[in-house]
């Protein structure tokens, strides 16, 4: 679906819309008079959304780094001025916590003109009561959204519910983080009742709010607020009711593939798993676009472009780096683990394929931008991919956590969560790695790898001559025993060979030195040259052909079926969650509701030291030049090293401080 874009925002928006998220309005009017047509009102929505796409929001910061300072990602670039958030150094000063202050509660005042105002403005005007509702339930929602955000990262914040014009309004102290959920929740509960008939049937696309999404958001709020440092455990209970209108409301469901949900994002595709997202777009030379940044520092780096003028090709800093952590916890046949962490690494515009000890080198690749249209994918800065809000994988997950938490690991809890990991895993048996048996000899350039059935693809990587690495591209699936592996191009009779073509036969490996066309008659010495009257071709003995086994994986399907304790099941709603929301911004707020943030982080260097599997201590220098592997160590280091109770907050900005003379700063700051 094409986007349109979004050009210009003001504090009270209003112009005329195609699409209620697609554009903001060009002028404004009194708040009294604003809401008086239904073009208003969709502009006015408009607003409400905008700064959600804001860089310091979900168009670069939250989605960024906040995977950050986690057992998810650290902040590989020393030199660069975002690993603060990944080395829990965060100052009152710093400019995005400062801005994303400013901008939640910018957005409050304008969901709270929308809501002081709209009843009176629409009435003097021809908007319907239907719209109007749905204009407030939207506003209700969103108000909510925001200090959600707000809540989970200052803790007591100032609840204001109505809109501010008198400077002295914004002295006000901040209202116990309790209390602040307490509204939230009653924002979005009376949002859901105004919006029932709002679903994403009828809209069509998910960035628009529907009543499925208030209600997977719901779920969220009230689990942040059964857990740390609120503790109303009463709210597990509304977390499964919340979670079960959704399940039940038969509006969403899995894909059938994992890949399929974030290649929808990339593309721009909409689906019934993707309940809400940010949408960001990118438009042809010469049109206004509106993309995204977190793409751009969440993938695999990639900084040389091609052709003239420079063409990027898929540009990515490559600074955020996946802990080995996440590498390892994925099982034999996860099909996410391949997903999202690369497999390979650009060295130029060359892949380079990882070994299986090279673990710290692998980057993220949920949303892999070699899968953009090119007017995206080409861009350096900016890429046009959807962030997901919320995802139907995400609500069976919340509903099993629920129900596990009220009555421990019943069948609809172990339903809900099979669901999720059922998918995750291949059907049938697939190709996990390889074995080589024999590394062979005199090769000049790496050998085709093949396969005697499947679908299967692999590539294979030189040292010296042989074979070091067989990397799979593509596990194939269906196998019931493995597949002979074939590497290099058998020879083959009639054939027009070109110089310094490499052919095997009879397990040794040839060298084309006199270009023709083979006869019957196969080269088959061991040294030296063949005779071309005899072959054709002058084929030279070069070495041995190298040879592998495929090994396949056993686990073809994710259920968990064992008797699980209600903590133990706890621990594996934690893991799964862990790997299938992996750079969806959920870890780090995830940890701490769980009260498990700060000793998940400092268990972290128990990895690093290779405590836990000596591999896990051999980082390889990342791409950048002028970046060490000792650099790396230190900035994978950090977060466990610094961080402290402190850091479970963030500072209330300084700024903010010095303006409203009530509020405090918080503990350690």
């Amino acid at each position: 679906m094409k986007k349109i874009l979004i050009y210009l925002m003001i504090i009270l928006p209003f112009t005329s819309c195609k699409k209620v998220l697609d554009t903001v309005p060009t002028g404004a009017l009194v708040p009294q008079t604003s809401y008086s047509s239904e073009a208003q009102v969709r502009a006015a929505l408009a607003g409400l959304y905008f700064n959600l796409r804001a860089s310091t929001l979900y168009g670069s910061f939250y989605a960024t780094r906040l995977t950050l300072g986690t057992d998810e990602t650290y902040f590989y670039n020393l030199n660069y001025g975002y690993n603060n958030y990944s080395y829990t150094i965060v100052p009152s000063t710093d400019g995005d916590i400062g801005t994303f202050w400013r901008l939640c509660y910018q957005s409050i005042n304008y969901c709270n003109s929308l809501l002081d105002n709209i009843d009176v403005s629409a009435a003097s005007g021809t908007v319907s009561a239907a719209t109007v509702r749905k204009a407030k339930g939207e506003a209700l929602f969103l108000r909510g959204y925001y200090y959600f955000l707000l809540a989970q990262w200052y803790g007591d914040v100032p609840l204001m519910v109505h809109a501010t014009q008198d400077p002295s309004e914004g002295q006000i102290e901040r209202t116990p983080v309790k209390l602040v959920y307490d509204q939230i929740i009653s924002d979005m509960t009376a949002a859901e009742g105004m919006l029932t008939d709002q679903t994403f049937a009828s809209i069509g696309y998910s960035e628009k709010i529907s009543v499925t999404a208030v209600e997977g958001i719901l779920a969220r709020v009230c689990l942040y607020a059964a857990g740390n440092p609120v503790n109303d455990t009463k709210r597990f209970a509304d977390a499964k009711k919340w979670a079960a209108k959704v399940i039940e409301s038969r509006q969403h469901t899995l894909l059938s593939s994992y890949q399929q949900v974030f290649l929808d994002e990339i593309q721009n595709r909409y689906n019934q798993e993707n309940i809400w997202e940010i949408g960001f777009n990118q438009n042809a030379t010469g049109a206004v676009s509106a993309g995204g940044q977190f793409n751009v520092f969440m993938n695999i780096g990639k900084s040389t472009g091609s052709g003239s003028p420079v063409v990027y090709d898929g540009y990515s800093y490559g600074y955020v780096r996946a802990y080995p952590r996440l590498y390892v916890s994925y099982q034999p046949g996860d099909l996410r683990r391949d997903w999202n962490l690369s497999s390979y690494g650009w060295a130029g515009l060359n892949k380079t394929y990882y070994t299986s000890n090279q673990i710290w080198s692998r980057q993220i690749s949920k949303w892999n931008r070699e899968y953009e249209p090119d007017v995206s994918r080409l861009t350096q800065t900016t890429s046009q991919v959807n962030f997901p809000m919320l995802r139907y994988a995400d609500v069976l997950l919340m509903y099993a956590e629920a129900e596990n938490e009220l009555n421990g690991p019943t069948a609809e809890a172990y339903n809900a969560i099979n669901q999720v990991r059922r998918r995750a895993y291949s059907k049938t048996p697939l190709i996990y790695n390889f074995t080589i048996t024999n590394a062979g000899s005199g090769y000049t350039t790496a050998p085709a790898v093949n396969f005697s059935t499947g679908n299967a693809t692999a590539v294979s990587t030189l040292t010296s001559g042989a074979v070091s690495l067989i990397s799979v591209t593509n596990a194939g699936g269906g196998y019931a025993t493995a597949p002979t592996v074939i590497i290099g191009t058998p020879w083959a009779a009639n054939t027009n060979y070109a110089l310094n073509t490499q052919v095997t036969n009879a397990g040794k490996l040839y060298t084309v030195t006199k270009a023709g066309v083979s006869t019957a008659t196969p080269p088959t010495q061991a040294s030296g040259a063949s005779n071309p009257a005899t072959t054709g071709a002058t084929f030279t003995y070069a070495g041995v052909q190298a040879t592998a086994t495929a090994n396949l994986t056993t686990v073809t399907t994710g259920d968990l079926t064992q008797v699980l304790s209600k903590d133990d099941f706890r621990i594996a709603v934690q893991n799964e969650r862990y790997l299938e929301l992996a750079f969806e911004a959920l870890r780090k707020s995830d940890l701490k509701r769980w009260g498990i943030f700060i000793p998940t982080v400092q268990s972290l260097l128990v990895d690093i030291a290779g405590s836990s599997n000596p591999k896990w201590s051999m980082p390889i220098p990342p791409m950048a030049t002028e970046i060490t592997a000792a650099d790396v160590i230190g900035a994978a280091t950090a977060p466990g090293t610094n961080i402290g109770s402190k850091d479970i907050l963030w500072p209330i900005p300084q700024n903010e401080i010095l303006l409203n003379k009530k509020i405090k700063q918080n503990p350690g700051y």
